[in-house]
């Protein structure tokens, strides 16, 4: 993470179409942090062709960081290296990610060595670069699940996940589907506080003093 904020977000939009409330947490996620001077570099990943990870391992014997595909998956990444915030946006499908988002994720696997190393007890790959990045990742679920055993394995994937990630920081939260525009952004920007996005702080700060007036 770069020392000074604000910096650079990549919006990984998982999105497989317009669910109002996936729309609504966008909308909050990009005002949140270009109120604060963020670079956003906003990718609806449906609008690129990304294939499968065909799991050849090229990225790290043939064409090393890099994917050994010619397709968007290519990019992937790219344009996570220099990020200094990444951020997941997907329906929660079976307690995973979207389809979308599973398939740019997979693509992920260049900025990862072929070693292997022992980290809190568990056998993890090395990380190739130094920098590291923040991660904050919204799903939303049906109305009325958000404490459902599906959000519970959505929540924990997420954790799992940062163990190879190794955000400095990380945060992850479940919207269900039908809140308000008012109630996604105030949810949304209690995440974004807790990456470090100081305007959506400073939203949540101004919130409170007018509900205590």
């Amino acid at each position: 993470m770069n020392a000074t904020l604000p910096g650079a977000a990549l919006l990984l939009d998982g999105r497989r179409d317009d669910e109002p409330t996936l729309a609504l947490a966008h909308d909050a996620l990009v005002d949140g942090l270009t109120g604060d001077d963020w670079a956003v570099d906003d990718w609806l990943l449906r609008d690129d062709k990304i294939a499968w990870c065909t799991g050849c391992f090229k990225c790290w014997t043939t064409t090393p960081g890099l994917c050994a595909h010619r397709d968007g998956g290519r990019k992937v990444a790219e344009r996570w290296v220099p990020s200094d915030l990444v951020i997941f946006l997907t329906p929660v499908t079976f307690g995973g990610y979207s389809s979308e988002l599973k398939k740019a994720l997979d693509h992920v696997i260049p900025i990862l060595l072929p070693f292997l190393r022992k980290r809190t007890g568990e056998t993890r790959h090395q990380q190739r670069y130094e920098q590291r990045r923040n991660l904050l990742v919204v799903g939303t679920v049906p109305a009325g699940q958000a404490d459902s055993p599906e959000a519970h394995i959505f929540r924990r994937q997420v954790e799992r996940n940062t163990y190879n990630m190794q955000p400095p920081r990380w945060a992850a939260g479940v919207l269900e589907q039908g809140a308000n525009d008012s109630e996604v952004r105030v949810a949304v920007n209690v995440l974004l506080a807790e990456v470090g996005v100081h305007a959506a702080r400073d939203a949540l700060g101004a919130g409170r003093s007018e509900v205590v007036a």
